[in-house]
C-alpha cells in the first residue's frame, strides 16, 4: 500500500510539474514588447549572422550581469558591442564595449535568453550560444 501512495504521488508531482514549463515569459513565436527598437547583428557560436530589431535580453533593452559580487545593467543604447567568451559553468562572461570607448566586463546567467525581429519570424536565443553581439 506504501509503494502504491508513493508512486502515484510521484506521478502526480510529475504532471504538474511538466505542465508548468510553458508558464512566464513571452509567448513562443512572439517578440517582447519593449520602449526602444534596439537594432543588433547577433552571431552565434556557429557563426551564423542575424539582423535583428526589437531586440532585447528576457524582454528588457538593457544587459544583466555580475560585476564582482553585485548586479549591475547597461542599456543596449549605450553600447557598441558585447562579445562572449567560453562558457563557465552557469554563467558567461561578457566583454561590453560602451560607445564611450570604455570596456566593462559582466558575467551574464547562459540561461539569459535574447529576443528579436528577424523581419521574417521571432528570433530566441540563449546567452550560452551568442558569441557578438554588435549593436547598429
Amino acid at each position: 500500500m506504501k509503494n502504491l501512495m508513493t508512486a502515484a504521488l510521484v506521478l502526480l508531482t510529475t504532471a504538474v510539474l511538466m505542465g508548468m514549463g510553458s508558464l512566464g515569459g513571452a509567448p513562443e513565436g512572439e517578440v517582447p514588447k519593449t520602449d526602444e527598437n534596439i537594432k543588433v547583428q547577433l552571431t552565434d557560436r556557429s557563426g551564423m549572422k542575424m539582423e535583428l530589431t526589437r531586440f532585447s535580453m528576457n524582454g528588457k533593452v538593457f544587459l544583466e550581469g555580475k560585476k564582482g559580487a553585485g548586479d549591475m545593467s547597461v542599456f543596449f543604447h549605450d553600447l557598441k558591442e558585447i562579445g562572449f567568451g567560453p562558457v563557465s559553468g552557469d554563467t558567461v562572461p561578457a566583454d561590453l564595449l560602451l560607445k564611450s570607448g570604455r570596456h566593462l566586463q559582466l558575467s551574464v546567467r547562459t540561461g539569459a535568453v535574447f529576443h528579436g525581429d528577424t523581419g521574417d519570424g521571432a528570433y530566441q536565443i540563449s546567452a550560452q550560444d551568442v558569441s557578438r553581439v554588435q549593436i547598429r
